[in-house]
């Protein structure tokens, strides 16, 4: 017996509990058949699709949208800001550097708009590479190659 064919079987054996609670019946059908046949969940769930396409029921499933609703996106909203508009000093800028001849030398910079963001990418760059010396200022800050003249310092990290 194939999958799909024990799907069906499986499918029309616990079509009672179709009718009282969906998921359960789906949640029952799609165990069964990932226990029986030692398969993975998504295999399981493409034999179940089959078999409710085979054996349709009424209500079973997501409910239909009404003509003229339009599904809700899941995406997250990302707001456009054109960076031209921005001021150079509302900025944060996190800075990799290197010490030379007792100058702070820039090697990479990444700037952000919003404290939060530049304070995560700071964080992640100190626990992904310790081993380097790590600053955040305030406003865009010098460019790669450039020493670190005086700057707004937030947040800064020494390599040991």
């Amino acid at each position: 017996m194939s999958a799909k064919e024990r799907a069906i079987e499986l499918y029309l054996e616990h079509i009672a509990l179709a009718t009282t609670d969906g998921r359960l019946f789906r949640a029952t059908v799609m165990e069964k058949l990932m226990q029986e046949l030692n398969i993975s969940i998504a295999s399981a769930a493409t034999h179940y699709n089959t078999a409710k396409k085979l054996h349709p029921v009424e209500g079973l499933g997501r409910v239909p949208l009404a003509p003229g609703v339009k599904k809700l996106s899941t995406k997250p909203v990302t707001q456009k800001v054109d960076a031209a508009s921005i001021p150079e000093e509302d900025c944060f800028t996190v800075v990799e550097y290197t010490n030379r001849n007792g100058s702070h030398f820039v090697g990479c910079t990444q700037s952000f708009v919003l404290q939060g963001e530049a304070s995560e990418y700071f964080d992640e760059r100190v626990s992904l590479w310790p081993q380097f010396n790590w600053l955040m200022i305030k406003g865009l800050g010098p460019n790669p190659g450039e020493e670190i003249k005086e700057e707004v310092e937030i947040k800064r990290h020494i390599a040991a």
